[in-house]
């Protein structure tokens, strides 16, 4: 059996850098950066800001203390930015169809007993998330 190749490697390199090595929080666009940085706390800092282009989450926003999600679905057609510590997340993983490669666009948070998914627009996209709470989750 052949092992998976993440997005940015090799079959003789899998490794990548840490995720925050070297660069400046991403983002989309600035008005999603401006949702998450108006939601930040003293001490905390952005890396990273996600678009999302699942059914009810529309943002992902990734700080040194938690994760924010921008759920456009939530009952009664309202808008809610769910916070979540990383202490509350148990699981981060990898969706994908039976077609597609393990590791794909979809992205599945654990928080509690709930899972959010975040669609991103490109692989390169959902390893930075994945990452980056994975990151967090085990340091």
């Amino acid at each position: 059996m052949t092992r998976p190749v993440r997005p940015g490697s090799s079959p003789d390199h899998p490794r990548r850098p840490h995720p925050l090595s070297a660069r400046l929080p991403r983002f989309d666009e600035t008005v999603q950066y401006d949702v998450i940085r108006d939601s930040l706390m003293p001490e905390e800092h952005i890396d990273g800001v996600y678009a999302s282009e699942s059914a009810g989450i529309a943002l992902c926003g990734i700080t040194n203390r938690r994760v924010i999600l921008l759920d456009t679905a939530f009952p009664g057609g309202r808008a809610a930015l769910i916070t979540a510590p990383y202490s509350r997340i148990t699981t981060v993983a990898y969706v994908s169809n039976e077609d597609e490669n393990i590791f794909s666009r979809t992205v599945a948070i654990q928080i509690g007993r709930t899972f959010y998914e975040v669609t991103c627009r490109g692989e390169q996209q959902a390893a930075e998330i994945h990452d980056l709470i994975t990151w967090h989750l085990i340091e």
